[in-house]
């Protein structure tokens, strides 16, 4: 159900993809995502959206990630912008913390 306001410790947290956890937050032209990476957690895969382009911000912890084949180390309040059909992924947390992300995706996935 949609909401002007999403409390953080009321999210559900869903499989979004195999071992990826996270809530999903669907407006009108955008779709939000906030992910929760364990530390220990192997590497993701790498992937690319032909319609889509994604920002991220490091809301808690480190990650290391892939982008357009480079690697780039990413701490709390850092953000990235991965543009329709760049490749990115390969992601996994930095240090003992987990980490968590939030992605956000312009125009709304409908996946």
């Amino acid at each position: 159900m949609r909401s002007n306001v999403y409390r953080h410790d009321a999210l559900e947290l869903t499989e979004v993809r195999p071992g990826l956890f996270g809530a999903v937050l669907e407006g009108d032209q955008s779709t939000l995502v906030r992910w929760e990476f364990p530390p220990g957690q192997p590497r993701t895969g790498v992937h690319s959206h032909d319609e889509h382009e994604q920002y991220g911000i490091l809301l808690a912890g480190s990650i290391e990630m892939e982008i357009d084949g480079k690697h780039v180390e990413l701490r709390t309040g850092d953000v990235y912008w991965v543009p329709a059909g760049m490749v990115h992924g390969h992601t996994q947390v930095v240090g003992d913390e987990p980490a968590v992300v939030l992605d956000v995706f312009v125009p709304p996935r409908d996946e």
